[in-house]
Formats: C-alpha cells, structure tokens, sequence
C-alpha cells in the first residue's frame, strides 16, 4: 500500500513516522513544500526504522503533484495554531493551501482516498471535497482526538483504567465539540457520577496547554488518527468518531461534522439513532458552525 502524506509539520512528521512501521504499508510518500524539510523527514524516518526488519520505502518529493497512485492521501500541510489562536482563525490562508492539493493531485491520484488533518478541520475537509469532486473518499479527523482525551480525562475521574473505558465525543473538532455522554460505559455499564464541567474544559482545553507547553501537539494526534487511516487501510469496521458528510435542513450542500460510525472503505452506519435529542442538537449546532467557516473559506480558495 502506498501512502502519502502531505505536509511535514510536528504531526505530520509524527504520523509519517507512526505510519512506517505498519505492516500493510510498502511505500511512504513524504510532501512538503520544504523540499530540505520533506527529504530530511524521510531520512529521520527510515533510521528510525532500519533495525525492525521492516523494509518500507520512503521518497520525498516537494510538490503534491508529484506523487502518483498513493491508496491514501493524508493532508496535513498548512499553517498551525499558536498559542491564543483559535482552529478557525486558520481558514482563509489554509484553504488556499487545500485548494492546491486538491487540484495538484486528484489526477495523478485517481483511488486514493483522502483523509483530511489540516485545521479548521471540518471546514478543510469539506473544501477538499469539493475540489477533488468525491465526498465518498474523503473523510476528516473529526473528534477523534477530542474521543481519546474524553476517555483520559473519564479515566481519571472514574479511578478505571483507560482500556475500559467507552465513550465519544462529536460535532466539531473545536469550539462546538459535543462530548456524548449517552455513550458513556466502563465494563460495558453507565458509570456513576462524573464531573461533566471537570470532563468538558479539559477536552476542550487540554490542547491549549500542550501547545503552550511544546509548541504543538504531536503525539496524541498520531496515535489518534493512525487508528482511521489503519480503518481505511484494512477495512476495519471500529466505530471511531472521525467526519463524514451531513446535510441539514436549510443547508445548500452537505458538510464534514462527527457522528461516530464505523470505518471502512464505505459508509456502514453511524451512532445518529442511538444519541439522545440534546446531542443530535449540539451536532447539528456544529454542523451549522462548520458551515459558516466553510463558507468563508470557500471564498477565501476564490472557489466562488
């Protein structure tokens, strides 16, 4: 399997990384506009491999239209957040940047699917869409980073260890993440009390820290989203909070918001049922938010 990722910054460094010591893939496509950057990553990466018996070719190329025939595109470029910055503040020069890759490599990369990181996430993901021209093979992060510090931050209120706890978050990767309590299990039971207000202000909250502390996340979003792309790669079937197209009532054309689904190479159903009327709200609350800075970006890409 052929994998590229695009865009070299503290995560997609990290997931380049993670991802060479995947068994399903053979070759690992590094992309960054820093041609010393995207060739000196691919270095770093292959001594970091060259005593595992894994035998993982890695190129590194400095423009998206180069790479050719990858199964998964995963796009990470564009500018990151500082501190004080919110994921949306980074709309307008980040879907310039979409609007390139997308263009750049939709030809040369005619099955691939593409799975969206580059923040404002959701908006971002529904701009690619829109240029590459398929909202079925591409998907976005969504909440799933938001999903594995809920399930920290539960952990330890709960005093239970992390293995054993359920539970998603949804809507926006950002402001309007709603954290679906109605999904809640330890041991496959509802637990008992928990500090809601304590649970929310850390997932929302706990990014702002990391970044003021280091600079950028990088660990947690790789260990996060290799579990999608290990979905997509080996049609796994979890049920993982990552984003798909929705179209709500009023809406002019669907957009990219969390229902946690189960994935694969293909839609195979989702949570939406199964949450209560409050969360539904908050999601399409979210929905409704994510459109608004789509819009903006769109205008910002000039695709309008």
């Amino acid at each position: 399997m052929h994998i590229a990722v695009v865009g070299s910054g503290k995560v997609g460094s990290a997931l380049s990384y993670t991802l060479a010591f995947e068994p399903y893939v053979d070759l690992l496509s590094i992309v960054d506009v820093n041609e010393p950057l995207a060739r000196m990553t691919a270095e770093d990466v292959l001594h970091g491999v060259s005593n595992h018996g894994l035998d993982v070719e890695v190129r590194a190329y400095p423009d998206a239209s180069q790479v050719e025939d990858a199964d998964i595109v995963v796009v990470s470029a564009g500018f990151p957040r500082k501190p004080g910055m919110s994921r949306r503040d980074l709309a307008g020069e980040n879907a310039k940047i979409m609007r390139q890759i997308g263009e750049a490599m939709r030809d040369r990369n005619p099955d691939a699917w593409y799975f969206v990181i580059t923040n404002p996430v959701d908006a971002m993901t529904t701009l690619l869409a829109k240029v590459v021209g398929d909202y079925e093979r591409v998907i976005g992060t969504g909440t799933n980073l938001e999903t594995s510090r809920f399930r920290i931050i539960l952990s330890r209120l709960l005093g239970a260890p992390v293995s054993s706890i359920e539970g998603y978050v949804g809507g926006e990767h950002g402001e309007e993440a709603v954290l679906l309590w109605s999904t809640v299990r330890v041991d496959g039971s509802k637990p008992g009390n928990v500090d809601r207000e304590e649970a929310e202000k850390y997932v929302k909250g706990i990014s702002v820290e990391i970044i003021r502390a280091t600079g950028g996340t990088r660990w947690g979003p790789a260990g996060s989203f290799i579990e999608i792309i290990r979905g997509l790669a080996l049609n796994t079937g979890r049920i993982l909070a990552y984003s798909r197209p929705r179209q709500f009532e009023g809406m002019d054309e669907p957009v990219y918001v969390t229902v946690p689904a189960r994935i694969g190479r293909g839609y195979r159903g989702d949570m939406w049922s199964l949450l209560d009327e409050e969360e539904r709200q908050g999601i399409e609350k979210a929905a409704r938010a994510i459109e608004k800075t789509y819009r903006e970006s769109l205008a910002a890409a000039g695709l309008v």
